[in-house]
């Protein structure tokens, strides 16, 4: 279960939760189900920030605010729609105030490769994992650059930059997820904006205990391919994107922070030739 941290990097900012809800399975050791989304928020509220966690599912977006004390508001919104990203955008800066920080964390995921991809799913992907993240930093960036404070934090995938052969769709727009942020960092870093994103490798979210199960084989073969033999923690990322989203971090801009236990730090070896 998430610990709150005695740290208060956040006192007076307010912070908006792309896809802050959680949708599948908690583990055993979790009293509810945490994502990564859901994660964050905890994080940040638990230093001090006002949150407008942001779902598809209102009652999951409720849920994460009560876990942060309720110091915020739940909203429901379709990242995949344009009203909606204005909508909430509009929600937030009125229960809240101006918004400091953007987590941009919404995602849906496919499993088609080239051969079977559907432009359905490929229209989907596009809409929700990078269309709705730029509208909704395009609805705020304005207001940012007359404060001359803003800080957006995209949590992107391995996917992006490695290759599973799995999911093109997935792969594809979480590539262009990365260029959005950089083109945020790079055009509006002069106005005081900063731009990063957390870039995961194999994460126990409910999200892939959703996509590729939850019994103990499934869960021991994702834990098979970090060179740490686990998997990350939703609580892990939150740390990363927490850091991001701090003054610590006042001079980070533009950067892709890799979690993902050193996968892509690793050259495939057989296990047999290793030595301890």
């Amino acid at each position: 279960m998430f610990v709150p941290t005695p740290m208060s990097r956040f006192n007076g900012v307010n912070a908006l939760i792309l896809g802050g809800g959680a949708d599948g399975p908690r583990s055993e050791s979790e009293e509810i189900a945490i994502g990564n989304g859901r994660a964050i928020a905890m994080r940040l509220a638990a230093e001090g920030a006002s949150v407008a966690v942001v779902d598809l599912n209102l009652e999951s977006a409720k849920e994460t605010l009560n876990y942060c004390g309720g110091n915020g508001v739940a909203i429901q919104a379709d990242l995949g729609n344009s009203e909606d990203c204005q909508s909430l955008v509009d929600q937030a800066r009125k229960s809240l105030g101006p918004i400091d920080v953007v987590v941009a964390n919404a995602a849906v995921s496919a499993s088609f490769s080239l051969k079977h991809q559907t432009i359905e799913d490929w229209d989907l992907n596009v809409n929700v994992n990078v269309r709705g993240h730029w509208q909704v930093a395009q609805n705020l960036i304005i207001e940012m650059v007359e404060r001359s404070k803003g800080c957006f934090v995209f949590v992107g995938s391995t996917a992006g930059v490695l290759s599973s052969g799995r999911s093109l769709a997935y792969e594809a727009t979480k590539a262009s997820q990365l260029a959005v942020m950089r083109h945020i960092a790079v055009k509006y870093g002069r106005n005081g904006i900063r731009s990063n994103a957390v870039v995961l490798g194999v994460i126990d979210s409910t999200m892939v205990r959703r996509e590729f199960g939850s019994d103990p084989k499934a869960v021991q073969s994702r834990d098979s391919i970090s060179p740490m033999k686990r998997q990350g923690k939703p609580e892990e990322v939150a740390g990363a994107a927490a850091f991001l989203a701090s003054s610590d971090a006042s001079y980070v801009n533009g950067h892709s922070l890799v979690v993902d236990g050193g996968v892509s730090a690793s050259w495939p070896t057989p296990i047999t030739s290793l030595r301890n």
